[in-house]
């Protein structure tokens, strides 16, 4: 059962813990079986903590040789190591990849399975709190010029394989940050489009806990909507951006369809969403860097433990973008592993 990986958590007071080292509290949302798991905070000075990247780039340039070492060991021990990755159906499980962006410091309260103990302290891992810390940054920067633009129009995230829509509910505390006016009179909306459910519903309940009185998202109008969906049939995205046509709208996925999916998924998914979105429509997410050019310990550590990757790269994004009617407005790398964009409509 998926619950397995956490055991139990320690007695809380409330859903809020003070730390008397960083003087912030860390606020928790319930998950399933009354279990508490800290809400992901990028500004929190524990998830700012867990992030060293000057390490993280060492450790990527001593991957390769780690891989090579761990190819020769006797196979009893690599299927170990397979075992240690926690890889579920070729994939990391959305839940999973949540315990891991929190990192060491924000689960600390959490009594782990040991698998996934050793795994929440690998150096390996900051790379997914640096790829979501920066898509968060990039999708605030987009969304903040529209905001103070159009008081108007109500907001809109389509998040495809959106799990626990860490990056779209971060990108409303970074607004929030840097101006709280704008996100008030509007409505405001998070349509988690997945296959799975753990994750929805945590970041469901992680909204509920952020709309309390004194808290983050506290007298906003925002509704988080769950959207059974698979990527290969991509209709449910032109009805609701067609439904919110005249909305400010931002389709993300992180760690999801651009990391997974065929080319043709990519595209379809694409010019769905194009179809009925307004001008201003933005399309974010992230994508790893091709087979040539991918950091080889990255490469060789997901095909020893069976991860399905589309090594896409920037030119094989550019390559889709050639069957659609966008284009790239800008690009981020991160240590020849991902890279993070964002896309425009052509006629813009």
């Amino acid at each position: 059962m998926f619950l397995g990986f956490l055991q139990k958590i320690d007695k809380l007071s409330g859903d809020k813990v003070d730390n008397a080292n960083e003087n912030k509290r860390i606020l928790y949302a319930v998950f399933e079986n009354e279990i508490q798991l800290p809400i992901l905070d990028i500004t929190h000075p524990l998830f700012n903590a867990s992030i060293d990247e000057q390490a993280y780039h060492l450790s990527c340039l001593k991957s390769a040789r780690s891989i090579e070492s761990l190819k020769k060991m006797p196979g009893f021990i690599r299927n170990i190591f397979v075992k240690m990755s926690n890889v579920d159906n070729s994939y990391l499980s959305g839940m999973r990849t949540l315990l891991y962006k929190l990192g060491p410091d924000l689960t600390r309260g959490i009594k782990l399975g040991f698998r996934d103990k050793w795994a929440v302290k690998q150096t390996s891992f900051m790379g997914l709190r640096i790829r979501l810390r920066d898509l968060c940054r990039c999708q605030s920067e987009i969304l903040l010029p529209q905001l103070k633009q159009f008081p108007e129009r109500n907001l809109c995230f389509f998040n495809i394989a959106g799990g626990a829509a860490t990056d779209s509910i971060n990108t409303l505390i970074l607004i929030q940050e840097s101006d709280p006016e704008l996100l008030k009179e509007r409505k405001i909306e998070i349509n988690i489009l997945d296959i799975d459910t753990y994750g929805p519903n945590f970041a469901k309940r992680c909204i509920d806990a952020l709309k309390q009185p004194g808290e983050r998202l506290h007298d906003l109008d925002i509704a988080l909507n769950i959207i059974h969906y698979d990527w290969s049939q991509p209709e449910a995205l032109l009805k609701m951006s067609l439904e919110r046509s005249n909305w400010i709208q931002l389709c993300s996925s992180e760690g999801g369809l651009f990391e997974y999916g065929s080319d043709a998924a990519i595209i379809e998914n694409l010019n769905h969403f194009y179809t009925n979105s307004p001008a201003d429509a933005r399309i974010t997410g992230s994508l790893i860097f091709d087979r040539a050019h991918v950091n080889p310990g990255y490469l060789g550590f997901t095909e020893f433990i069976g991860v399905q990757i589309q090594y896409l790269g920037l030119e094989g994004l550019q390559r889709i973008l050639t069957k659609t009617s966008w284009v790239l407005e800008k690009s981020h790398e991160i240590d020849t592993i991902y890279t993070l964009f964002s896309l425009k409509k052509a006629d813009i």
